[in-house]
């Protein structure tokens, strides 16, 4: 069974189209379409149901489709354990991070992992928790910096650090000029979250929940940089996790009475992973960087 037909399979899926995959495999159509045909012969079964409109997978091509899936992740693994045994600290590593995180912790880290791993070409990527989740299962990234707690049967992981959060508020604010404040105080004010999909919104809840505040939140916002704004100008006030305040220092930050409001970030990686060993030393050495 020759796995170029499984490239091939994977490609038209994606691509949608027997032209476009075939530019992406940087092969010409007739090839492309030879090898499928062959492969279809070679199992017994029919793949695809071609009509003049286009294709779609038959019920059987898709379990095959998925068992190709398999098959060439494995491949790809084969092929970065090579790249590992000659040099464990070579080659690409792609390391993701969730949008209220990965602006503000990824300048702390980048000139450190490229002093420490100068073999290593390390590519940051930016989405959220569900997504970045969804892509380490993939394999399509190395690892992923994730809030506390996420438990996945494929996944291990190491603590990196822990950080509290402040209530921020507009330099112009009547809150301003204080250095904390009590949950009972926080429930009389204008609440800004970010929308639903942010994890930083899940972690504002749960504080909400544990400190006895109701739902006074009268906001959402789409982004960080959006609350950061509403906050500056007086709008609202918000929890901000203290990576993002040490990058903000316009807006004023008061202490929560009592605590109770923070978040834990751990450094994921797949337990299959070739570079487990790396990963460990990330954490490691990451969690001993944050600390200084």
């Amino acid at each position: 069974m020759n796995l170029r037909a499984f490239e091939y399979l994977l490609a038209l899926e994606k691509q949608g189209g027997f032209h476009k995959a075939a530019d992406a495999c940087h092969v010409s159509q007739p090839a492309l379409s030879i090898q499928i045909k062959k492969l279809e012969e070679e199992l017994g079964i029919q793949l695809l149901e071609r009509g003049t409109k286009g294709f779609f997978f038959t019920p059987a091509g898709k379990e095959v489709l998925e068992r190709a899936r398999i098959v060439m992740q494995q491949v790809a693994e084969v092929e970065e354990l090579s790249k590992v045994w000659n040099d464990p600290y070579a080659g690409q590593l792609s390391i993701g991070a969730f949008p209220t995180l990965a602006p503000y912790y990824f300048p702390q880290i980048i000139d450190h992992l490229v002093d420490c791993y100068p073999s290593l070409q390390v590519n940051l990527i930016e989405e959220k928790t569900h997504v970045l989740i969804e892509r380490l299962k993939a394999g399509t990234i190395d690892a992923a910096f994730l809030a506390l707690p996420e438990e996945h049967i494929e996944l291990d992981s190491g603590i990196i650090f822990s950080e509290e959060f402040y209530v921020g508020v507009g330099p112009g604010h009547p809150l301003a000029k204080r250095k904390t404040i009590t949950s009972e105080k926080l429930s009389t004010e204008k609440l800004l979250l970010l929308e639903e999909g942010h994890c930083l919104r899940k972690e504002a809840l749960e504080y909400c929940a544990t400190a006895g505040i109701g739902e006074v939140l009268n906001f959402r916002a789409s982004s960080m940089e959006t609350l950061l704004q509403m906050i500056s100008m007086g709008r609202a006030v918000s929890l901000i996790p203290n990576c993002v305040a040490k990058r903000n220092p316009h807006l004023r930050y008061l202490k929560l009475k009592g605590g109770g409001a923070e978040r834990t970030i751990a450094l994921f990686w797949r337990k299959s992973s070739v570079r487990k060993d790396l990963m460990l030393e990330l954490v490691d050495d990451l969690s001993r960087e944050y600390d200084k």
